[in-house]
């Protein structure tokens, strides 16, 4: 009994030293963004679960509620792309500082809307606030991070989210009941709460985050449209990675408007239970982030997002499907596979070009991932208006299949890609 317990410690102290190590010998910025992360996601999961209720409390219906958010997807499409080259060539700092400020301004926004319309310049502020500071956080981790330790970095930042947002979800269940239940008045003071934390990391990046040294260049040597027409001469799997991230946004862009809406309205959910599920899709990100991570880092990026697919179906269809509270806790679960591909997907465009147009490609994948969700939530209102709620789920799954996976199975592994001594046409044969 004694030995059991003696082997037991050695493996818990094993499994509890090896992420440990792997944060001490990574960068202060990237510390930074571990700090930053599950910051942002306490602040991100307060409302987001609320968001299209609150929306329809103002009086919005499903078709306007898709239109909100086809016009911050529209805007944030638009800020991504001078933010990638801002961060190339200006400084990370402030480009994440101005985010953050957009966060906190949209959440003062969401507090004092007395109508729907209103919810119109809020969300457009805090789709400009998120893909900024998503851009920024991206591009530093992608420069912080060796290739061989990305995914298990991005794994690990996804983790220590997880535990934030464990709690999170309960505790603006909590508020909303004391403050008067799932109506206007009682979700108002979720957005209070998300200014005041937004405010903390506003103070985090502002005291800590260091602003890396950007190559000096000429002015005649900043020429934007030739900045960004570099990228593309690197290969033809740069146009493919970028759609693929594009596509992998519907589950968010198309379908997660609806998902508050369709379990409270159809399936009977209250708030806990709304708490229960943002709890749920925490889970998996916590459990299997940082494993999964380590596997694509070891065999690769493809591999794991072809089996990550099917989980992220079954979330749909238990959504569809739930005859109670436990399915809906089940579609929960299986949802949270999606945020753990994304991370991978996210991995393998870090390491398609090199780390001097960091800024730039990542602004373009956020331009493109912003363009096409523009129409996605406004057709997923069109189809739950005119065809059926449930079919909106039915349809994300449709395309993906469809569309994403026949386009990533057309992509090269980019695990062992160099991209920083090979040039456009000498890229090796992924092993």
């Amino acid at each position: 009994m004694a030995e059991s317990k003696a082997a037991m410690t050695m493996v818990l102290r094993t499994v509890g030293r090896r992420p440990l190590e792997f944060v001490l010998r990574q960068s202060h910025n990237w510390k930074v963004m571990l700090v930053r992360r599950p910051l942002q996601a306490m602040a991100w999961n307060f409302s987001e679960q609320y968001n299209s209720i609150y929306a329809t409390a103002l009086g919005a219906d499903p078709v306007q509620l898709g239109s909100l958010r086809s016009a911050g997807n529209a805007v944030g499409a638009i800020i991504s792309l001078p933010t990638g080259w801002l961060i190339d060539n200006y400084s990370l700092k402030k480009v994440f500082l101005l985010g953050t400020v957009l966060l906190a301004v949209s959440g003062v926004v969401y507090f004092f809307a007395p109508h729907w319309i209103y919810l119109y310049p809020a969300i457009i502020v805090v789709y400009m606030g998120e893909r900024i500071t998503c851009t920024s956080c991206t591009v530093t981790c992608a420069t912080e991070l060796a290739n061989e330790e990305r995914a298990t970095g991005r794994g690990l930042c996804r983790m220590v989210s997880s535990i934030v947002t464990l709690v999170t979800p309960m505790l603006a269940a909590w508020i909303v009941m004391i403050s008067g239940g799932i109506n206007r008045e009682g979700l108002r003071p979720l957005y209070a709460v998300q200014v005041a934390i937004y405010g903390l990391i506003l103070a985090l990046l502002a005291g800590f985050l260091r602003d890396p040294a950007t190559e000096k260049r000429s002015e005649e040597g900043r020429r934007v449209f030739a900045d960004f027409a570099d990228v593309f001469k690197r290969s033809p799997d740069v146009v493919r990675v970028m759609f693929l991230i594009g596509l992998m946004e519907l589950p968010w862009s198309m379908a997660q408007p609806f998902i508050p809406l369709f379990a409270h309205q159809f399936k009977g959910a209250d708030e806990f239970v709304l708490g229960g599920i943002a709890v749920t899709i925490s889970i998996v990100p916590l459990l299997f982030s940082v494993p999964l991570g380590r596997l694509a880092d070891r065999h690769g990026r493809k591999k794991l997002l072809f089996v990550i697919a099917p989980l992220a179906y079954a979330a749909n269809l238990c959504l569809i499907f739930a005859t109670g509270r436990n399915m809906l806790l089940v579609f929960g679960l299986f949802f949270g596979f999606n945020s753990i591909g994304m991370a991978i997907a996210s991995a393998m465009a870090a390491e398609i070009v090199p780390k001097r147009q960091m800024g730039r490609w990542i602004g373009i994948v956020s331009l493109v991932r912003g363009f096409m969700s523009v129409p996605a939530p406004l057709f997923g209102g069109l189809i739950w208006d005119h065809i059926g709620p449930q079919y909106v789920f039915f349809a994300v799954i449709l395309i993906d299949m469809a569309v994403r996976l026949p386009l990533l199975a057309s992509i090269r592994e980019t695990l062992h890609l160099d991209v920083e001594e090979h040039g456009p046409l000498e890229w090796p044969r992924s092993r």
